[in-house]
């Protein structure tokens, strides 16, 4: 302010500058010019607004610059960067970087995009893979300022904006020494430049080459999730493809059959709503077909299906022309098995299994099975565990089951004092005889009714059934109930009916469904995918000894089961422990005959963790249930969390897929499927 309170005039450029001049008066003194408000005359020249710096100030300034690098030829290679390590803070986690990089190269740096780190000051070159971002930030304020947010609020108004940078956390792979990946032992410095590796050297990392192609990575244009079918690491590893209902589940089953199939592996589908029957047929459905189109592929159905069904059962596609009935031969079948699936108690199974050793003795006495030395052999190697006594019908069992009832029962102790007992002792006595004729047969008791070749010696059947005594005739009629259920579903050992054809199945590019959708019981579902399973290692064992006999590779097999949690549930194997055996022996024998399990579930957490433990490869689909998504986390250890964050929020067909020959797990849009696939309920 000036003596007589008016403001006082703004310094001029010089006062700004800080430069000074000899005519320039002195501070405080008073200028002729104060009289009447008149401009004092100049005195002398002008003088310059802004002085030149003097020569020995920028010397000292191109020194500085010099010592700094400032003046250097930029460097080629930095032109090529994508973004600079950060400092590390208190934050910061183990094999964790922040990258900043500018605004112009945010759009470079995808999520899932790898990178090569190299860092200069300890010469030290790192791969890693962005886990987080990239995000934009402001750089002369927060973001979370109030000042960043109203310029972003009040974009309707405001032209203005901060300059931003990019930021995104890079996750370490590993350090590349001679060409070979290692486990980190040091941290990138900071201000290390970060490179965007090319597909082509991005898809040799990660691992993903191979003739079958699942879909396209996220993060890439062009790079696909491929497989390698004849990698022993990888089919015969068993695979989990899980996700909600909508997912993508079924497009992702879909795809895999046409894949493997032109891959030439020999692929078998439990389906048990009858979803693939039409797979042999493109796809008609528009909203597939368009995305196939925009991927450059075509609908296209498989060249060779074959459809099996129980016999006496319908198949959703009843005019294919390689349709097969088939049923079921309870001599292949274990019948510790038989009792978990029948869910027999206690007291039940030890009578089965009572009654079925009452049943060999009796095939061995009407010389059914064994009837050579070869056939007492196969006897000594026989494992009932895993399977069944040879030429063993249900019929026989049931005659021997009636038989223990009808003994049990008041006609059948009365029929004993009046008689039986001798006629028990001269049978036992003749039961090396050639067999009687039925004429010679005494009538059969009248409460007593036989169904197989027993009808021809009661009372053999009748010694056999005494000499293993027993109690609580209800107890028997429960269990005689049980068999009969099963007898009626009329698909054990039909006439003329050769059952499955395994070696059929296991031809290559072959695509055989279990149509298993008019069964309408779990039960008898799982009756036979235990089954067929357990014919199908068998045969698969035979055919590797033979191509390893004649030095060839034999075919890959690839077996999907769809709905394993009805299968394979936690409460089921707390209850069948012997049919979980089972399927563990064959995915463990599978592994060395390239036999590779695939189960499909849209309930996860329905399945026990033993079952958890046989898969090596996950296909994960979307997952909404956050205690499923932790039980998950906790049972595939290879997927890290960022990626697990991501799950509850994936797009119909979008999967986060974990291979063992992947580097590292990767998110996956999975191809359309080319071929017909029926939408059920």
């Amino acid at each position: 302010m000036s003596n007589n309170g008016k403001p006082s005039n703004p310094p001029g450029p010089s006062a700004l500058n800080g430069a000074s001049h000899p005519s320039t008066p002195a501070a405080g003194a008073k200028s002729a010019a104060t009289d009447g408000n008149k401009p004092a005359p100049q005195q002398g020249p002008p003088r310059p607004l802004i002085s030149p710096t003097p020569a020995r100030t920028l010397n000292e300034l191109a020194d500085i610059s010099n010592r700094a690098g400032l003046n250097a030829p930029p460097d080629p290679e930095l032109a090529n960067a994508v973004g600079f390590t950060h400092f590390d803070t208190s934050n910061s986690d183990d094999n964790v970087l922040t990258v900043l990089m500018t605004r112009d190269d945010l759009h470079r740096l995808a999520s899932q995009t790898l990178v090569r780190v190299k860092s200069r000051e300890d010469k030290r070159d790192y791969l890693g893979v962005v886990v987080r971002g990239p995000f934009a930030e402001p750089n002369a304020v927060p973001a979370n300022s109030t000042m960043a947010v109203g310029v972003i609020t009040h974009g309707k108004k405001l032209t203005y904006t901060f300059e931003y940078h990019g930021r995104a956390e890079i996750e370490l792979l590993g350090q590349e020494v001679g060409g070979v990946l290692q486990p980190p032992r040091f941290r990138p410095r900071p201000q290390s430049p970060v490179f965007v590796l090319s597909e082509e050297e991005s898809a040799k990392v990660l691992g993903v080459g191979g003739p079958l192609s699942l879909g396209r990575v996220v993060g890439y244009d062009h790079m696909e999730a491929r497989l390698d079918p004849r990698d022993k690491a990888i089919l015969p590893r068993h695979t989990g493809i899980i996700g909600t209902t909508g997912g993508g589940k079924s497009t992702t089953v879909a795809t895999l059959i046409h894949r493997a199939q032109l891959a030439g592996i020999a692929t078998i589908v439990f389906d048990v709503e009858g979803e693939y029957t039409h797979v042999d047929q493109p796809t008609d459905h528009e909203a597939m077909r368009k995305t196939l189109h925009a991927r450059k592929q075509k609908p296209d159905g498989v060249k060779d299906l074959h459809i099996h069904h129980l016999t006496g059962r319908d198949s959703r596609n009843p005019r294919h022309p390689h349709r097969h009935a088939f049923s079921l031969k309870f001599s292949s079948l274990s019948p510790y098995a038989i009792a978990e699936i029948l869910s027999m108690s206690d007291a039940q199974k030890e009578r089965f299994l009572r009654a079925y050793d009452v049943t060999k003795l009796l095939l061995e006495d009407f010389k059914i099975f064994p009837r050579s030395e070869a056939e007492k052999q196969q006897i000594l190697e026989l494992d009932e565990q895993d399977t069944g006594y040879p030429r063993m019908t249900i019929d026989h069992i049931l005659d021997v089951v009636n038989t223990y009832t009808y003994t049990l029962g008041s006609e059948g102790k009365a029929d004993t004092k009046s008689g039986g007992g001798r006629r028990r002792r001269a049978e036992e006595e003749d039961a090396d005889a050639e067999e009687a004729s039925v004429d010679d047969v005494p009538a059969m008791p009248r409460g007593l009714t036989l169904l197989s070749e027993f009808r021809a010696k009661v009372n053999l059947v009748k010694a056999r059934v005494m000499a293993q005594k027993s109690s609580h005739e209800s107890s028997w009629k429960t269990l005689g109930n049980k068999l009969q259920l099963m007898k009626r579903l009329k698909v054990f050992d039909v006439e003329n009916d050769s059952g499955v054809d395994y070696d059929s199945m296991l031809q290559a590019r072959r695509v055989s469904v279990i149509d298993l959708s008019n069964t309408d019981s779990p039960q008898l579902n799982n009756l036979v995918i235990a089954d067929i399973l357990r014919g199908l290692q068998e045969q698969q064992e035979k055919r590797y000894q033979q191509a390893a006999e004649r030095g060839e590779p034999v075919t890959p097999v690839l077996i999907i089961i769809e709905e394993a949690h009805e299968f394979l549930s936690t409460s089921r194997i707390s209850q069948m422990p012997v049919l979980f055996e089972q399927v563990a022996r064959i995915a463990k024998r599978g592994r060395k005959r390239w036999l590779g399990l695939v189960f499909v579930t849209q309930l996860p957490q329905h399945l026990p963790d033993e079952v958890l433990a046989l898969l090596n490869n996950f296909i994960i689909h979307k997952i909404t249930d956050g205690a499923v998504i932790n039980r998950m986390q906790k049972s595939v250890g290879s997927i890290d969390e960022s990626l697990w964050n991501r799950v509850s929020r994936l797009a119909p067909g979008q999967a986060l897929v974990s291979f063992s020959n992947f580097t590292r797990p990767l998110m996956v849009a999975v191809d359309p499927a080319p071929v017909k696939r029926l939408l059920v309920d």
